[in-house]
């Protein structure tokens, strides 16, 4: 039974939300939130196959980073910001297994005349984008406007969820989490361009290697794209 966990921020530390007794056939993921919605499907088929217990833990990449700095003992880590890792780590086996792009998102039924990037400049809108220090935020700063920011977020899936529950006017998010969240739409761009982010696996251990494979086959690479994902 899979184990799956969330960073739901560093001081409040790890946090199970299904758990299960630890099996002596585990893996141990460290995963960028924004890969919340595809991974249990782009693992099941593994852990049926190798009756291998896959613990995943869910956080912004900046904070898993952290974690994995400072020692945590992992299989695999699947980050969209593989800078956040000290240059010593960072030399483990690195794969790209998918890309992403931001979006301009609006609440659905949204009246704000809200058309492109140049309306991140509109102080009369309420504003989410992530953190600066996190991917999603790196990619939303290189978008070469002046962002008039009302708020900004610990991940992508808090900018998700304020945009989800009609707390802001318009956020920058990844174009899956569109295309996961039924309550609200982009309106820019029209079709993937960039910026956009990388997502590296980093096996530290042979265990951590073979999943790597199976998220690089044929058929992984088709459920990322079925989620919205660019595949290399």
């Amino acid at each position: 039974m899979k184990k799956l966990c969330l960073l739901l921020a560093p001081l409040l530390g790890w946090m199970c939300i299904s758990c299960a007794s630890h099996s002596e056939k585990e893996i141990s993921i460290f995963a960028a939130s924004s890969l919340i919605e595809v991974l249990p499907a782009l693992l099941e088929t593994y852990e049926v196959k190798t009756d291998i217990d896959i613990n995943v833990v869910y956080g912004g990449s900046n904070h898993l980073a952290a974690q994995i700095n400072d020692g945590a003992p992992i299989d695999l880590f699947l980050t969209a910001d593989v800078e956040a890792l000290s240059p010593d780590i960072a030399e483990a086996p690195d794969f790209v297994l998918a890309s992403n792009y931001i979006v301009l998102a609006i609440p659905m039924g949204s009246e704000k005349n809200i058309s492109g990037t140049m309306d991140l400049s509109r102080t009369d809108l309420s504003i989410a984008v992530c953190a600066q220090e996190v991917p999603c935020g790196k990619a939303a700063e290189s978008l070469g406007v002046s962002i008039a920011a009302d708020t900004y977020e610990p991940s992508v899936r808090a900018v998700t969820s304020r945009l989800t529950l009609g707390e802001v006017d318009l956020g920058v998010v990844y174009a899956t989490d569109v295309i996961s969240e039924p309550k609200i739409i982009s309106i820019w761009p029209d079709s993937p361009q960039c910026p956009c982010v990388d997502y590296h696996g980093i096996a530290f251990t042979p265990k951590g290697e073979d999943i790597s494979q199976h998220l690089s086959e044929g058929t992984a690479q088709a459920v990322f794209t079925e989620y919205g994902f660019l595949t290399p």
